[in-house]
């Protein structure tokens, strides 16, 4: 509940002020608070587990102050690299030592190829020095869809349902983001679209993992 209230106060004060002290206070706040549940919540059974997801929120965090200063070319750069190994301790969070079959996969690897490319072809014209940092950005966003995808059948389903709704949110956000800063800024409601579906992406998989950390062997069969 004090997350929400937060969120929609960051929404508030991004489409007032944009840059500002308040701005920095109200994002930097919904990090943190995740941080503190996630850490005051979590009876994960394995340390390392555990570090890959506090670490990927602290690079949430860091990508949060670099994206609030978006107007420096190179900041926002530093954002999108931490944003990137943030998923990417997503990815070491959600991996597993199972076996699966790649013709599983097909759908989902379809589905993010088909995506990455239309986002590419429409923001390519316009990304310059930001071309490299956004593939890679796309490509471990596609890990992260694939990994999330993989816990179907290893963790409860209320777990791997809120976890997947918080990977869907985030590649809403993702894109809307990229679209408005490379393709048009005059997408309506851009910023607040960006800004919810963002929130609510990290929301969704904070409260699903902790989910998962509750349930017992016997349940993941």
């Amino acid at each position: 509940m004090i997350f929400l209230i937060v969120l929609i106060a960051d929404i508030a004060i991004k489409t007032k002020y944009d840059i500002s002290v308040y701005r920095f206070l109200s994002k930097i706040s919904l990090s943190v608070l995740l941080l503190l549940y996630y850490n005051f919540c979590q009876r994960e059974k394995y340390k390392i587990k555990r570090f890959f997801m506090t670490a990927a929120l602290a690079f949430f965090l860091i990508g949060d102050v670099f994206f609030i200063l978006y107007e420096v070319e190179l900041y926002y750069i530093f954002g999108i690299f931490s944003f990137a190994f943030g998923k990417l301790f997503y990815v070491f969070k959600f991996s597993n030592q199972s076996d699966f079959k790649l013709k599983r996969l097909l759908p989902v690897i379809l589905f993010c190829f088909t995506l990455m490319m239309v986002i590419l072809y429409l923001i390519n014209g316009n990304l310059n020095n930001f071309f490299f940092p956004t593939l890679l950005y796309l490509f471990i966003v596609t890990l992260f869809v694939i990994f999330a995808f993989l816990r179907k059948g290893l963790v409860n389903e209320k777990s791997y349902y809120v976890v997947l709704l918080g990977v869907f949110l985030s590649i809403l956000a993702d894109s809307l983001a990229a679209l408005s800063s490379f393709y048009s800024s005059k997408i309506p409601y851009h910023a607040i679209g960006v800004m919810l579906f963002y929130g609510l992406s990290q929301l969704f998989i904070v409260l699903g993992v902790l989910q998962e950390n509750n349930i017992k062997n016997s349940e993941l069969n």
